[in-house]
């Protein structure tokens, strides 16, 4: 009797080792991602806003400037303003038109699908002035092409007046 239990147990431990587990080794693996950058481009060369007779009465001259693009490839969960500024409208000969009388409208925005952006008229560029603000769930891009309107006030001297529009992003 006690071979027949010799055996029984023998069977039972060889039953055992063939339903082990396997041996394992776990390796961790992972990789970062980078913030991009905000970025805005504008046009760089002149653009004219069109001519006219000076006259007795205050005027509106107005006009596109190209092409303004915010680029936000931050990626996740960001917002951004776009903001302008102008220097006086300034002449070679007689008094300027100050920045005051400087108007900014964004215009139709066309975006990216991960981003809504919305325009803000600006009617005095004197100060720094939020013109576009953003949300983005992701990489994305607005685009726009601003109307400049300039108020010419009456008895202005005739002259090409100048004035530098600045765009900026944060």
């Amino acid at each position: 009797m006690i071979r027949k239990l010799l055996v029984l147990a023998g069977t039972v431990v060889t039953l055992t080792a063939a339903t082990a587990l396997p041996a394992a080794a776990a390796t961790p693996v992972s990789f970062t991602l980078t913030a991009g950058a905000l970025s805005i481009s504008a046009p760089t060369a002149a653009v004219s806003l069109g001519s006219q007779v000076a006259s007795t009465t205050s005027s509106i001259m107005s006009g596109q400037i190209g092409i303004v693009t915010v680029t936000d490839q931050r990626g996740g969960t960001t917002t951004w303003t776009a903001s302008v500024i102008s220097t006086a409208f300034t002449p070679t000969a007689g008094p300027a038109d100050p920045a005051v009388n400087v108007s900014y409208g964004a215009g139709l925005i066309t975006v990216s699908p991960t981003v809504v952006a919305t325009g803000i008229a600006a009617s005095d560029l004197t100060g720094v002035s939020t013109v576009v603000t953003g949300a983005s769930t992701g990489i994305s891009s607005a685009s726009w092409n601003p109307t400049i309107s300039v108020t010419v006030p009456a008895n202005f001297a005739p002259g090409v007046y100048a004035a530098t529009i600045t765009h900026s992003v944060a």
